[in-house]
Order: C-alpha cells, then structure tokens, then sequence
C-alpha cells in the first residue's frame, strides 16, 4: 500500500468507528414507529450495497476519471475531510437533540444555528459529500455513481419521513423555518 492508501484506510477506519460509535450513544429505549428503524436500516443496508458496487466499478475502470492519481486523491481526501467536518459539526450543534432513529423528543426544540441556519439536513450532505469524495477517489464515474445514487435514495426517503415528523411536531414554526433554508445544499437545494 502507497502512503495515500493507508491515509485513505486510515481516516475510513476512524470515521466508521466514529460511526459507529454514534449509533450505539444515540440508541434510544424511547419508541418510535417502525418507518424510523427502517429507515435507519435503508441507510445502512444502501451504503453496503453502494460500497460493494463501487468497489466492482473501480476494480474494472470503465469510465476512468481523466485527473492524475495524486492529484485526485488530493482534491477527494480536502473535500472527504470537509464532509466529514460538516457532518460532525451538524451532530455537534443539534446536542442531546441528535440520534440516529428519526423521532421527535420531550422538549424537543428547533435548532437553527451552526449549519442549520442555511440547510435542514447538513449531517446528511456531509455523508454525501463524503461518499461523492470517496468516489472521485477511486478514479471511475461508475464508481462515484454506485456510491452515491443509493445513499442519496436512501437519504431523501429518510429526509421525507423526518420532516413529516418535525413539521408534525412544530408546525407553522418548521414551515417557516423550510421556508427560509434548503434541504441540503446552501441556495440552491
């Protein structure tokens, strides 16, 4: 393995721990409706299959992507770091009131500081961002794709199934709040 490789297995390693870690300090005895595990679990089970595509795609390199090796891996590791920044940023500012199970909580309140104050979902365009960098690093179009395509299909089903959720809980005070902000990227989505 070249130094980028075990950079790349590295920072992999540490941010499925920190993952991980995450699912078991979030885990919840409170219930939630069954669309809320399964969603988790659509998540999980898409990232899986897109991990597995992925890798099948960079092996064959079909559809290379015409940027020099380590100019590639340069620009994938800055904007994977940046992704994983946002996402932990976002896990930071929603506190007590972040788990990984779509619910609403006993006082729940809307945070709309840190990331919040531009997109509804900034935890989620950091995996994403994530993924795209992860995919731009194995140097094909197919594989950046296949690692993409599922995870964002998961996420818009559990973006749709929270936001249900959190205008069901505060109302006029969410709607206007969706009014102002977009979904996951600044100004434009």
């Amino acid at each position: 393995m070249n130094p980028t490789q075990i950079l790349w297995l590295s920072l992999a390693s540490l941010w499925a721990i920190a993952e991980i870690a995450i699912v078991i300090k979030t885990r919840t005895a409170n219930e939630a409706k069954p669309a809320a595990f399964r969603s988790a679990k659509w998540i999980w089970w898409a990232i899986i299959a897109a991990l597995l595509m992925a890798l099948a795609f960079k092996r064959w390199q079909l559809v290379p992507i015409p940027l020099d090796y380590q100019l590639r891996q340069i620009i994938a590791l800055l904007i994977f770091s940046f992704g994983l920044a946002l996402r932990f940023y976002a896990i930071a500012s929603l506190g007590r009131f972040f788990t990984t199970t779509a619910m609403v909580q006993d006082q729940h309140q809307l945070i709309n500081h840190g990331p919040y104050r531009l997109i509804r979902h900034p935890a989620y365009s950091g995996l994403l961002i994530s993924f795209f960098a992860a995919g731009l690093a194995m140097g094909d179009w197919l594989a950046l794709f296949s690692l993409c395509a599922p995870l964002a299909y998961a996420l818009a089903k559990r973006i749709q199934y929270e936001e249900s959720l959190l205008v069901g809980y505060f109302g006029q005070v969410y709607y206007d709040y969706w009014q102002r902000t977009k979904k996951l990227i600044p100004w434009v989505y």
